[in-house]
């Protein structure tokens, strides 16, 4: 009975009762609207779920009682806004090296190895669907024919939440810290906003933040948040500052 509550509640069932306002751990009330739509995930996939959502609540202090995907991004979404992208970049990495386990140490040791990158890659494939949805193993990177590469074929929390921001603070730079530092793997994610496909490049160096061609300047169109709660001009015009002094933050003790 116990599995059977936490696969119905990991899969999204949906809710009879009526959706709930997100209660932020700094005392606001924001809802923040997500597709009522749930993925269909494997009993696998909905365990994988629920710890990476049971990790994510005990980091960012954010419950919805919304259950499975969605309910995971209302959280996420509540957190980000009421805190700033280096908070969100550490409540990130806190999150996946929690959920990592003691796999980075030992692996650390075989990084230089040449079946490094694709066995990452590999693992990629098998463990992470529950998150981004389907993926294939390609080359590396473009003219590289080695193995280490991985095409999300359209991310489930970018597609999703349609925000830039949740993408890139609290996936893609702090996962390439974390597989640099950790694990002793280089790692380059290049999200598509347009397309919401990724490709990670494991063995291959990403570029600083402010040379990477793939990050946008600004809220993609299809972001809900911004469409609900505008930036103030201000707030726009602050935002290179804000991505400077998260790359200071992340590239902190290298």
């Amino acid at each position: 009975m116990m599995l059977t509550g936490l696969f119905t509640s990991a899969a999204g069932l949906p809710a009879a009762a009526a959706r709930p306002v997100l209660a932020s751990p700094r005392g606001s009330s924001i809802r923040i609207p997500v597709p009522t739509g749930e993925r269909s995930l494997s009993p696998v996939e909905s365990l994988l779920l629920a710890a990476f959502r049971w990790q994510t609540q005990q980091q960012t202090g954010c419950r919805s009682e919304e259950p499975g995907f969605a309910g995971m991004l209302e959280e996420l979404r509540e957190y980000q806004r009421g805190h700033s992208v280096q908070e969100q970049a550490a409540a990130s990495l806190s999150i996946m090296e929690a959920l990592s386990g003691p796999f980075p140490p030992v692996f650390k040791r075989f990084a230089a190895q040449a079946w490094a990158p694709s066995s990452l890659s590999y693992c990629t494939t098998l463990i992470l669907g529950f998150l981004v949805g389907e993926m294939t193993l390609t080359e590396r990177e473009a003219g590289d024919s080695r193995g280490g590469g991985v095409l999300v074929k359209k991310c489930a929390v970018l597609e999703h939440s349609g925000c830039s921001g949740l993408c890139v603070h609290m996936c893609k730079l702090p996962t390439e810290r974390m597989f640099a530092e950790k694990w002793g793997m280089p790692l380059r994610m290049q999200p598509n906003f347009e397309t919401c496909e990724c490709q990670l490049s494991f063995g291959v160096s990403p570029p600083p933040l402010k040379q990477d061609t793939t990050l946008p300047t600004g809220c993609i169109g299809s972001c809900p948040l911004a469409q609900s709660h505008p930036l103030p001009q201000a707030a726009a015009a602050a935002a290179p500052l804000a991505a400077s002094n998260l790359e200071g933050y992340l590239n902190r003790g290298r």
